[in-house]
C-alpha cells in the first residue's frame, strides 16, 4: 500500500515543474482555492438573501461552520498522536513548489480536511452547490500531491476526516432553529429547506 501511495505522488509531482502556467494554477490550487471555497460559503448564503431558503441556508452555514472547525481539530489530534514526514522530507528527488517546513507534519492533510468538511457541510444540505464545492476540494486536495506537500492517502485521509466531521456536525442544523426564529429577519419569510 505504502509502495502504491509513493508511485502515485510520484507521477503526479513528477508532473509539477513542466510548466510555469501549470505551476501556477496548481500553486493557485494547494495555497489559495481553500479561500475561494469559503468565499462561496458565503455566496451560498448570500445568494438565498429575502427568499424562503435563507433560514435554512444560514442553518447550513452554521453547520458546516462547525464541521469544518470540527475537521481541523481532529486533523491536528492525528497529526500528534502519529507524525509522518512530508514527501519532500521523506523522499528524495521530489519537486517542492511551495514553502512548507519539513518539521510539518504530512498525515492527515489540513487542507483537504477543511476543504472537504467545507463541500460536504453543503452537499448534505444542497447537491448543486454541494458538488460544485466536492470538485473544488478534489482539486486543493490534487495541487496538494502535485507542488510535493502530502501523499495521495494524507488527502484521502484529510477527505474522510472532512466528512466524518460534517456528518458528526449535521445535527446542529436542527438546534438552532429555534434561535433564528427569534431574529426579525427571518421572521419575514416562511421557512423552506434548501
Amino acid at each position: 500500500m505504502q509502495m502504491l501511495d509513493v508511485r502515485i505522488f510520484r507521477l503526479l509531482n513528477g508532473l509539477s515543474g513542466r510548466n510555469v502556467a501549470a505551476d501556477a494554477l496548481f500553486i493557485f490550487g494547494a495555497k489559495s482555492l481553500i479561500f475561494v471555497m469559503a468565499i462561496l460559503l458565503l455566496c451560498y448564503v448570500a445568494a438565498a438573501w429575502k427568499t424562503d431558503h435563507f433560514e435554512g441556508r444560514v442553518e447550513n452555514f452554521v453547520h458546516t461552520f462547525i464541521g469544518t472547525v470540527l475537521a481541523f481539530i481532529a486533523e491536528t489530534v492525528i497529526g500528534f498522536i502519529w507524525f509522518r514526514p512530508r514527501p519532500f522530507a521523506a523522499l528524495p528527488d521530489v519537486v517542492k513548489l511551495i514553502e512548507k517546513s519539513p518539521l510539518e507534519k504530512s498525515f492527515p492533510s489540513a487542507h483537504a480536511s477543511v476543504a472537504f468538511a467545507m463541500a460536504f457541510g453543503i452537499w448534505l444540505h444542497n447537491k448543486k452547490w454541494g458538488w460544485l464545492m466536492l470538485a473544488l476540494a478534489v482539486c486543493v486536495s490534487l495541487s496538494r500531491i502535485f507542488v510535493g506537500v502530502h501523499y495521495p492517502s494524507d488527502v484521502l485521509a484529510g477527505a474522510l476526516v472532512g466528512y466524518l466531521c460534517a456528518c458528526a456536525a449535521a445535527p446542529v442544523k436542527k438546534r438552532i432553529e429555534p434561535y433564528l426564529e427569534l431574529l426579525p429577519v427571518f421572521r419575514k419569510y416562511k421557512r423552506r429547506d434548501v
